[in-house]
């Protein structure tokens, strides 16, 4: 009984902090960096794709946060030029900035952003998909985060809405995003984004 009594109080006399398994100190850590993945059907593209990126948080306060993003994806492309045909992979670079808002309570985080960037498609070989090469984007996304110490993993669900404006599908594809005929305008594609960071 005694080395019960004992136990007890020297359990009581410990620090909460010791024993558990989230990240404490005086405020919210002002940097998260990480690595970011996401798949969307990218409407105009006429394609589901896949990309990986970075991404990295400046937390102004525990409720509001600079939010950007860099993500990287690839078109494998056929393209016809007369009577040859040719491969081609066409490199896409999405970049997103803006602002986070949401809150903590204790291993989760539950976040709304809203970020603006642009969406570019390089070329290759002669090849591009578009007649204009870099277009604006918006994105609208919730966001929600489990906390192991300074460990962030995060899953997202949003809307990507590109402003492809007169732009227009190239004509002379064969294999891989079916050209739309005439110009694009706006379009709005879902996006589910997985996620892992660092905090400090």
């Amino acid at each position: 009984m005694r080395r019960a009594v004992f136990l007890v109080i020297l359990l009581s006399g410990i620090s909460p902090r010791l024993l558990a398994q989230r990240y404490y100190g005086p405020e919210v850590p002002r940097y998260e960096v990480g690595v970011q993945a996401d798949i969307h059907y990218l409407n105009g593209v006429g394609e589901w794709g896949g990309g990986l990126g970075f991404r990295f948080n400046n937390n102004f306060t525990e409720h509001v946060a600079l939010d950007s993003e860099l993500i990287f994806r690839q078109h494998d492309l056929l393209a016809s030029n007369g009577a040859t045909t040719q491969s081609a992979v066409v490199g896409q670079t999405t970049g997103l900035f803006g602002v986070r808002v949401g809150k903590r309570v204790e291993d989760y985080g539950f976040f709304a952003h809203a970020r603006g960037g642009f969406l570019h498609f390089g070329t290759d070989k002669g090849v591009t998909l578009f007649t204009r090469n870099t277009v604006p984007a918006f994105d609208f996304r919730g966001t929600l985060e489990h906390y192991h110490g300074p460990v962030i993993l995060r899953f997202e669900l949003g809307e990507l809405i590109v402003a492809y404006g007169n732009a227009q599908a190239a004509s002379n594809i064969t294999l891989g995003p079916p050209p739309a005929p005439g110009r694009l305008g706006t379009r709005a594609s879902p996006v589910v984004g997985l996620g892992f960071a660092i905090r400090f």
